[in-house]
């Protein structure tokens, strides 16, 4: 299921990118926009689940950091090193001699910084080079906020999950406009995402069953449809359930695509600038032709991500056997997610 928000974090994004025309939405949301916020909403579940199985704060920490930072030190330094200097329009000396380069090595640290100079600035309807670093950060204070809950309310974590969701909510309705708190809006609902899957790990699994989508998948769309106005709202509480309860449907499929490993986090970190590049290279292709080479060059990118970084970055995970509590729900039919 990660994947397949991956997948339409980049089919959103070659449309607005390309400027072809506007990015397709569903259930009133940009494709682009549903794929992140699906992220975040599978990203509760599993978090919250992983806490459940190990509440230990260090092997936590560890395992959360090993999951993200190898392979985002990988794509931030490839950037900085070797893509900068072969892109800008700047002489080699000229760009490593500017600040901006540096301000740029920032994202190791979860501070994000969309611009190298002279990079993507020409035929380009955005000069961000990654334009998907900013919900990492984003992402990494969802896992503090489960540890904290973890630590301080121990068996009604829920709770923490709980609070944390509402400070999402009001976050996610502050007026846009507002100086300085520009960044809280687009924050707070990928928050409640988070906070509503994060949820959704305490309640009985009987409630996450696959057949239940018959129901909530139309309901769903057509209430957006008729009251486009709350689509947002509709999704925070439709799109947590959906992503979870299909991905607890373990089919052959997906166990057959597990073989080659999670390429979900690869095609999430490298899609954007991929798409930059193509762009850079061919300028705006059909929307087809343009898809394609972007889907397939990620893969690529991600595959060797996943087996060279990620996977041995996994290898040193700190691991406790623990024996689920009753109601423990069963992961989600991806590998390597805890």
């Amino acid at each position: 299921m990660r994947l397949l928000s991956a997948l339409a974090v980049i089919v959103g994004h070659s449309f607005t990118l390309t400027g072809i025309v506007a990015a397709p939405r569903v259930a009133g949301i940009p494709i682009h926009s549903l794929g992140l916020y699906a992220f975040f909403a599978i990203s509760g579940y599993l978090i919250a689940t992983s806490w459940q199985r190990n509440p230990m704060l260090l092997p936590y920490l560890v395992n959360r950091s090993l999951r993200i930072f190898p392979a985002l030190m990988v794509v931030v330094l490839v950037t900085v090193v070797l893509i900068g200097p072969s892109v800008t329009v700047l002489e080699t000396a000229q760009y490593f001699r500017s600040d901006v380069v540096y301000q740029y090595l920032l994202n190791l640290v979860l501070t994000a910084q969309y611009e190298l100079p002279g990079v993507f600035e020409s035929g380009h309807r955005s000069s961000a080079v990654n334009g998907v670093l900013w919900t990492l950060g984003l992402e990494f204070v969802c896992y503090l906020v489960v540890a904290a809950s973890g630590l301080l309310l121990r068996s009604h974590s829920c709770w923490g999950y709980l609070v944390f969701g509402i400070i999402a909510v009001v976050l996610a309705l502050m007026p846009g406009e507002a100086p300085g708190l520009v960044w809280m809006g687009p924050a707070g609902t990928t928050w409640v995402f988070f906070a509503v899957g994060a949820l959704l790990s305490r309640v009985a699994t009987r409630w996450l069953r696959p057949r239940g989508l018959i129901i909530v998948v139309p309901l769903w769309i057509i209430t957006a449809m008729l009251a486009p106005g709350l689509a947002l709202v509709l999704a925070w509480l439709a799109l947590p359930f959906v992503m979870i309860a299909a991905g607890r449907a373990s089919t052959p499929g997906v166990c057959r695509a597990g073989r080659f490993g999670d390429l979900s986090y690869g095609m999430y970190l490298w899609g954007f600038l991929v798409q930059q590049l193509v762009i850079e290279q061919f300028g705006v292709l059909p929307w087809l032709v343009n898809i394609a080479i972007v889907v397939l060059v990620t893969a690529i990118i991600a595959a060797l991500s996943w087996h060279l970084v990620e996977k041995r970055a996994l290898a040193h995970k700190i691991h406790r056997a623990a024996t689920l509590q009753p109601g423990t729900p069963r992961p989600l039919a991806s590998p390597h997610v805890s």
